[in-house]
């Protein structure tokens, strides 16, 4: 119990000290300590050190402890550089929003554990909800017109979504007419254990309803519009928060009615709908990464292609899934890196503009050289843990040779379309008369990008056996057996 004290009401207390205590350092401590707290429970209850008991609200399985693990450890390293970004001069506008920023990652923070530790599919909905209203500020952080266009945006777009879910979950509620079911609460854990007595036709409709509206944060094409221009537009860490663990979250709330759905006729449908939803995400993101010329939203892009690539595991199953689970942890990883990196390449240049950016790797070699090993990350390239992912989820299609063919070509016009950015930004020299100085030191988000590239290796060549099992564990609950 006081372990998810710990998870549940800190977060909750430092909202309030935050809220009302308006010294910026003070807020800064608090959260990272509340930061940190989480990260430790977190990993005692990944590790099995100390579950806490379940009950008809929350439960603690092998699937949400492994999103949970994920969501505090991106959350971790947000906070610890937020008070150095806090404190970049860029333009007046921001310190409204500098007086929130704490406030709001704490609501986050607290919103997202409750929707992850949730057995209750009414709770995880008002919890996800409460997540879109606790980012709205912060992508409104820079106080523009660009900003507001994006907060606004994604409000609405999402909150269509939610809404769709929420039609999603009350067509699961219909399907339990006639079973023991009917009346009762929407426990994930007793709709799964009668899950062979529920109407097929409602359950078909549920999913796709579910899918389609979380799939407005998780980024699934043709659901991503909104979540694309939020990142682009958010604070650095701000991105790297939403693309790093809010996706995971909602990801999770589509991997709850797929639990329900596969011990029933009715799991080849949701593993269809997947395998489109995840294939053509892959399609969206060869096409718009010829065409951007931002490269925060290369960056948002790339989450949707992975994310993608994350679904269409899920739907292929057996190898694939596993690899779909291992590839969630390394993305989120990696996007943290490099929205990072992004952040101080937008703060010397002023720009979020592809063609804005020359010569990075020269002008801010630690910045330039930490951006360039996380694009290599990003793009499988061994050692890093996405290339052992990816060749899980490869393994997984080789019983569908046309849906693999498919996915390496979109991956590799992809990988051409990044490349050619990537390297634009760091290998280009400077326009003729370009007197521009930048100066750089070492600092806290090149400390946190390089621990997680080390971590990404580490991960990826010695692959914990708690993660492993972990995984594996996961796999077994929807029915895979390797």
């Amino acid at each position: 119990m006081s372990i998810l004290l710990v998870l549940t009401v800190l977060p909750i207390l430092s909202i309030g000290v935050c809220y009302f205590v308006h010294i910026r350092k003070a807020q800064y401590i608090i959260s990272l300590f509340v930061a940190i707290a989480h990260l430790v429970c977190s990993y005692f209850v990944f590790s099995g050190l100390f579950i806490p008991a379940g009950n008809d609200f929350f439960r603690f399985d092998a699937l949400n402890r492994l999103f949970l693990l994920i969501l505090s450890h991106v959350y971790f390293w947000v906070v610890l550089v937020s008070y150095s970004y806090l404190n970049r001069p860029l333009v007046v506008k921001e310190e409204k929003s500098k007086k929130l920023y704490f406030t709001m990652l704490n609501v986050y923070l607290f919103a997202n554990t409750l929707a992850l530790i949730s057995n209750h599919l009414g709770v995880f909905w008002v919890a996800s909800e409460t997540t879109t209203l606790s980012v709205a500020p912060l992508i409104y952080y820079y106080r523009d017109e660009e900003s507001l266009e994006a907060m606004w945006k994604y409000l609405f777009l999402v909150s269509v979504g939610i809404a769709f879910a929420f039609i999603g979950f009350l067509f699961l509620a219909l399907s339990a007419g006639g079973t023991i079911l009917e009346g009762q609460q929407l426990l994930v854990t007793s709709f799964t254990q009668h899950a062979t007595q529920l109407n097929p036709i409602w359950l078909k409709a549920s999913f796709i309803f579910v899918f389609v509206g979380l799939s407005t944060k998780i980024g699934i094409a043709p659901m991503h519009p909104g979540d694309i221009d939020a990142t682009s537009n958010a604070p650095s860490p701000v991105a790297a928060l939403m693309s790093g663990s809010l996706r995971g979250t909602a990801l999770l709330g589509v991997l709850r009615l797929y639990q329900i759905m596969v011990p029933t006729v009715t799991a080849d449908f949701a593993r269809t709908i997947m395998i489109i939803g995840g294939l053509f995400s892959l399609f969206v993101a060869f096409v718009f990464m010829f065409k951007v010329t931002n490269y925060k939203r290369m960056i948002a892009y790339s989450s949707v292609e992975h994310l993608g690539l994350i679904t269409l595991g899920i739907g292929t199953g057996g190898i694939a899934f596993v690899g779909a689970m291992l590839h969630t942890v390394f993305n989120s990883l990696t996007k943290v890196v490099l929205f990072l990196n992004a952040g101080n390449i937008h703060r010397a240049y002023r720009s979020r503009e592809v063609h804005s950016v020359w010569n990075v790797l020269q002008a801010m070699p630690w910045t330039g050289w930490l951006f360039l090993f996380g694009f290599f990350a990003i793009i499988a390239m061994p050692p890093f843990g996405i290339f052992f992912s990816e060749l899980m989820i490869f393994q997984g299609l080789l019983t569908k040779p046309f849906l693999l063919a498919a996915v390496l070509f979109f991956l590799f016009f992809i990988f051409v379309g990044m490349s050619k950015t990537v390297f634009h930004m760091l290998y280009t020299a400077p326009p003729a008369g370009d007197t521009t100085i930048i100066t750089e030191k070492f600092e806290i988000t090149h400390f946190a990008s390089l621990t997680l590239l080390v971590l990404l290796i580490v991960l990826g060549i010695c692959m914990p056996s708690q993660l492993y099992n972990t995984v594996v564990q996961i796999s077994k609950d929807f029915g895979i057996l390797l």
